[in-house]
């Protein structure tokens, strides 16, 4: 199953899974004991540590979405450990989903993409299924992230921070807000990529602190993923969590990193693992069943 709408779809029907688990290497969230048993060796720590959560938590979670972020305040080390949890998840046939965030014109974004997508010349560094964009530079930054199908996007449309709405919240001439406007734009972009299971490649990013947002946005994409940030640590909305979803129970991947990856000082794994397995039932529980597609397993 190449289309990545659909492979979406046939892992969460699968995995009875709609969690996202955000892998953020925060440096002083791992536990100490383990930071010292590895003696502070920083791509030591953090492949064990968040190759251990992935290991932990695969069972219970439909994708995975490293922060790039993490990785390269570290410099060179910082993304070799990039590269080396990016090969444990494709290990357990694990969708990554990047989150940076990226965008450019032109050549650059073609740079990006070849980084992280795919690259007809040379090898992708990074390789992972999706990557969160940025399209304030219009549609000419968005479309050489959605060439090749087997691939997909999560466009910021609404985001979970405090101040999000200085701007995304501003009203057009034509009475809409800037986030409407880019969820218009999303379902443009998504329509011709729709799969079998009637969704598409292009997403968007809308965050769990903004229920009321939520349900109107989730109207202009009725045929697009929505990565939900915001679930767990931040204190997202349980009402935005559901009103994310479709009728169909799918559409939605909601996101959690600290709240799994370190959910007490001195977690192990066992616990990591628990975490995981409690937020994949809270959310099965809050939203409606998932209606199977039918399609091929991924």
């Amino acid at each position: 199953m190449n289309h990545f709408g659909d492979r979406l779809v046939g892992v969460v029907e699968q995995k009875h899974s709609r969690l996202v688990v955000g892998l953020d290497p925060h440096w002083h969230l791992i536990p100490e004991s383990f930071r010292q048993k590895r003696k502070g060796d920083i791509y030591t720590v953090i492949v064990d540590y968040m190759t251990g959560v992935v290991d932990a938590t695969y069972p219970f979670a439909a994708a995975f979405k490293p922060q790039l972020a993490f990785f390269e305040r570290f410099g060179p080390r910082g993304m070799e450990a990039l590269q080396a949890v990016i090969q444990v998840v494709k290990k357990h046939d694990g969708i990554v989903i990047m989150d940076g965030k990226r965008n450019d014109i032109g050549s650059t974004a073609e740079a990006y993409a070849s980084a992280y997508l795919q690259d007809s010349e040379f090898e992708t560094p990074y390789p992972s299924d999706a990557i969160t964009l940025n399209a304030l530079l219009g549609s000419d930054s968005i479309h050489p992230f959605i060439q090749h199908q087997q691939h997909g996007v999560f466009v910021l449309v609404k985001t979970s921070n405090k101040h999000s709405g200085e701007f995304q919240d501003l009203m057009l001439s034509s009475g809409e807000t800037l986030s409407d406007r880019l969820a218009k734009a999303v379902e443009a972009w998504t329509e011709p990529l729709r799969g079998a299971s009637g969704y598409g490649t292009v997403g968007a990013v809308v965050g769990a602190t903004y229920p009321r947002h939520m349900a109107r946005l989730r109207k202009l994409m009725p045929h697009s993923w929505i990565l939900v940030p915001g679930y767990g640590a931040q204190g997202g909305s349980l009402d935005a969590v559901r009103a994310a979803f479709n009728k169909d129970g799918l559409g939605a991947l909601v996101s959690s990193s600290r709240a799994i990856c370190f959910p007490h000082p001195d977690a192990d794994f066992a616990e990591v693992r628990d975490a995981a397995k409690d937020a994949c039932s809270e959310i099965n529980r809050l939203c409606l069943p998932i209606k199977s597609q039918n399609l091929p397993r991924p």
